[in-house]
């Protein structure tokens, strides 16, 4: 979307609409279920443009290798943003890394899938270090 197309958004629900679709694994068969999450919404939008309208470009792929603390990974079967092409890419490059996929989950799955997202966390933080 253009940052025009964004400017001529007039209201977080607006924005709210356009975007949250794609965050959940599948938001128009539960609609009414995110109703109040969507109302309670606020955004803001940040261009990402450099001086030139150019995308500003952020890759720290290279520095993950040297991160010297355990990470869980955590992605969504049908996220749309980092999804598992992305959380796989992520776990094989940080050392003592834990992958996690939520099935029934787009990007937003502390929020579909509460119960699998609380488990995999509280294993990761309380299983003994490898």
């Amino acid at each position: 979307m253009s940052a025009e197309a964004m400017q001529a958004i007039s209201s977080d629900e607006q924005i709210a609409r356009g975007i949250l679709p794609s965050c959940f694994a599948d938001y128009w068969g539960d609609e009414e279920r995110w109703a109040a999450f969507r109302k309670g919404l606020r955004a803001t939008y940040i261009s990402g443009l450099d001086a030139h309208l150019t995308p500003d470009l952020v890759d720290d792929r290279a520095d993950l290798p040297n991160l010297t603390v355990p990470a869980l990974v955590i992605v969504g079967r049908h996220d749309v943003i980092c999804g598992p092409r992305w959380g796989l890419e992520l776990h094989e490059l940080i050392p003592n890394s834990r992958p996690t996929v939520l099935e029934h989950s787009g990007h937003l799955g502390h929020l579909e899938e509460p119960q699998r997202f609380d488990h995999a966390v509280r294993e990761f933080v309380f299983s003994p270090e490898e």
